[in-house]
């Protein structure tokens, strides 16, 4: 009974007929009139005591300018605040297609100022950099007034998009949206849920949409798709009542968000001054292996056959030539497909690029004049016993391989040990089928004579592992310079680089394009709080990585979903 005039009806049925029947101008009248307005606040307070203990019924809007809502209320007991108005000012009005903005002493221009454009402006052009800042608009500042109008000769899409930008920063976070935000927020953080779809579902409600229970799985990620506020209630399917058809209101979304568990990202690892037959560890925390790209710089002197060996896998790649001062050796190995599909997902279609157009891998050559030559024909793969500081009988090794092929050693996860190796004195002894020893030398690709590791026929290592045998006892025993600082003091400065793929365990990424709907929640600055609230939903122990591309993405036609873009990686292949 929240009607004045039903309740002085309802007084006027109780009172005797000598009062009820006084003229609406006498005392009486007011009197009666008086208690039923009296009465119709009484039932507003009853009601809304009720309501406001409820987060899908409490009221948003505050009973004065300086109170807080009942909704804020029930916020600051899950300490859940409702985003305020980045900027503070004393009201500001739609003027045709543009904002004024009003100022007082209480919230001065400067401090506006300071939060649009940063305090740089008092050195610069401030309209100059509001302009900047928001591409579309011409601002007009006076001495407690702000103006924004669209600017001329501009898309009208352009100046609309940066209005809402603007009148984002000078509202608070929208009733609804900090109602949805909280029901969300309080059943992950006391349910204690971090499915990916509650995690999607508290990102979007962090920016002010909501999500679209018809979630959909892409090989490692869950996508989802966020529409603005109201549209799930007009929805049959997103009811209920129409189970299993697509969502029609797809076509209406305003984010496209994906999570990615355990997500491809880059590692590398960097010796900037390797010492020969000096053990270096390359950690790599990952569920997968993956051969590294391998760049190897010479900066002074030439380096003779330089070689890396994998203490961990008893691997080596070998090239069998001389690296000149200023070149830069780099190696795309060949990765097998059962080590490739690893990794596979929705947000690495690229992974490993230089497999499209040389799957048997490549080696290139960069001179100091910035040539390039194919070198891979010199590129050899050793695989054999483990080789240490122990006694090891090669004569019970078996299955030694030797392969002319641009391969790498195997980066496994945890730690690995290295080594970096180089024929800095090329005499070395073979062994002939009659087992007579004759003296070869490693000779560079420009000498006359000398045994060269291009003429070995790499079939041969897969026939008789002898071969393999007598070049990996040869890496154990050749003299290459020694093992002190002053021994190796004049040898080539080098500098070595490894880049491979990791799935990071215990590890999700979570991507959102950022679209208008975006850059407008980040207005309000929402951004963050959406960083810290997929931080404390996630599990105990989970690394959680948000990231939002700079460009939206488009939609695929056959699932109304954006796919996941290229890595920027990708775009360099083959790596440098």
């Amino acid at each position: 009974m929240a009607d004045s005039r039903v309740r002085r009806e309802r007084l006027l049925s109780l009172l005797p007929r000598i009062f009820t029947s006084q003229p609406e101008s006498s005392a009486l009248s007011r009197v009666i009139d008086g208690m039923a307005a009296g009465l119709t606040r009484m039932d507003e307070a009853l009601t809304r005591v009720q309501y406001d203990r409820w987060v899908g019924l409490a009221s948003h809007l505050p009973p004065t300018p300086d109170d807080i809502s009942a909704l804020e209320g029930l916020g600051q007991l899950l300490q859940v605040t409702r985003l305020p108005a980045r900027i503070r000012h004393a009201g500001y009005v739609r003027t045709g297609g543009g904002i004024e903005v009003r100022f007082s002493p209480a919230a001065p221009l400067d401090e506006a100022l300071d939060e649009l454009i940063g305090v740089g402006w008092r050195q610069s052009d401030p309209l100059g950099a509001l302009e900047a800042r928001f591409s579309g608009l011409r601002f007009t500042l006076t001495d407690a007034r702000l103006s924004a109008d669209p600017a001329p000769n501009l898309p009208p899409e352009t100046a609309s998009a940066s209005l809402t930008r603007l009148q984002a920063q000078l509202e608070p976070e929208p009733g609804e949206a900090f109602r949805q935000r909280l029901l969300i927020t309080s059943r992950v953080r006391m349910g204690g849920l971090t499915t990916p779809r509650a995690l999607l579902s508290l990102a979007l409600a962090d920016l002010g949409a909501e999500t679209c229970p018809q979630l959909e799985r892409r090989l490692d990620s869950t996508l989802a798709i966020g529409l603005p506020p109201g549209t799930r209630k007009r929805c049959a399917v997103c009811n209920g009542d129409k189970r299993g058809q697509p969502c029609p209101n797809h076509d209406q979304a305003v984010i496209t968000a994906w999570l990615t568990e355990n997500p491809v990202l880059d590692a590398r690892h960097l010796e900037s001054a390797p010492r020969l037959r000096r053990v270096f560890k390359v950690d790599s925390a990952s569920l997968c292996p993956d051969r590294p790209v391998i760049t190897l710089e010479v900066r002074d002197q030439p380096v003779p056959y330089p070689a890396l060996r994998s203490l961990d896998s008893g691997e080596i790649t070998l090239y069998a030539g001389t690296l000149r001062p200023g070149d830069t050796l780099v190696l795309y190995p060949a990765c097998p497909p059962a080590e490739a599909s690893r990794f596979d997902g929705f947000d690495s279609p690229d992974h490993h690029p230089w497999l499209a157009t040389h799957p048997q891998g490549r080696a290139v050559i960069t001179d100091a004049r910035g040539e390039e030559r194919d070198v891979s024909s010199s590129i050899f793969y050793l695989w054999g016993a483990r080789l240490d500081d122990r006694d090891t009988t090669f004569d019970a090794m078996h299955f030694g391989v030797l392969e002319q092929r641009a391969l790498s050693p195997v980066i496994h996860p945890g730690g690995n040990n290295w080594m970096l190796l180089t024929f800095a004195q090329p005499d070395a002894t073979f062994a002939d089928s009659d087992d007579t020893v004759t003296s070869s030398r490693f000779a560079d690709g420009d000498d006359l004579d000398g045994t060269r590791f291009a003429l070995l026929d790499g079939t041969i290592g897969r026939g008789d592992a002898r071969y393999a045998a007598v070049l990996l006892e040869s890496f154990n025993k050749t003299n290459t310079g020694g093992t002190t600082e002053s021994d190796t003091a004049n040898l080539g400065r080098l500098s070595l680089r490894l880049d491979w793929l990791t799935r990071p365990p215990a590890s999700i990424r979570l991507r959102i394009p950022r679209t208008d709907w975006v850059a407008t929640a980040d207005a309000r600055n929402a951004l963050p709080l959406l960083r810290d609230d997929i931080a404390r939903a996630s599990a105990a122990g989970v690394r959680a990585l948000v990231e939002f591309p700079a460009l939206p993405q488009p939609l695929d036609e056959d699932a109304g979903l954006a796919p996941a873009t290229a890595r920027q990686r990708a775009a360099k292949a083959p790596l440098r």
